[in-house]
């Protein structure tokens, strides 16, 4: 009985030790994207987005003439 609570304890422990070692590599990972982003102003910012034109007047809302 306890033979098999051993070897479940062992995967655990591997689990948990894989798990660790990925997370490491992922947060470096990131840690290492994040620092070839540029951090300073951009000289430049997009042009800005033309307004939406307005909806066409339902003849109850439309003036009389």
């Amino acid at each position: 009985m306890w033979d098999w609570i051993g070897w479940g304890i062992v995967v655990l422990a591997v689990w948990v030790a894989v798990a660790a070692f990925v997370g490491v590599l992922l947060g470096r990972a990131v840690r290492r994207r994040d620092s070839q982003v540029p951090t300073s102003n951009p000289e430049s910012f997009p042009a800005p987005r033309a307004p939406a034109p307005e909806p066409p007047m339902s003849s109850e809302r439309r003036p009389r003439s």
